[in-house]
């Protein structure tokens, strides 16, 4: 069986969710690669790909990535935190436009 590299927390890193992009391996120890690969797994990533994560982890990175709306919202209830994004609340944003 094939070893899995990992990211900066130690998480192995499932290829099969990075695919579609050019990472190096070095870049799998960054900040960057790992908030993305967070987003990746919670996005489109099983079971087993999220059992490897701490939910402290998602917990302290969640306002910050970059995931569909209903994904975060499960994520801010299940954490039971207020709906916070870093960009803001785009759809607030749209009804104060509107």
């Amino acid at each position: 069986m094939k070893k899995r590299k990992k990211t900066l927390y130690g998480i192995p890193v499932n290829e099969n969710l990075i695919g579609d992009y050019d990472w190096s391996e070095e870049e799998y120890k960054t900040g960057k690669f790992f908030k993305w690969y967070l987003a990746r797994v919670l996005s489109n990533g099983t079971a087993k790909d999220l059992k490897n994560i701490d939910f402290k982890i998602i917990k302290k990175y969640l306002k910050e990535l970059n995931i569909p709306r209903r994904i975060a919202r499960f994520w801010f209830h299940y954490f039971d935190i207020k709906e916070e994004y870093k960009y803001g609340n785009i759809e607030q944003l749209a009804k104060k436009n509107n």
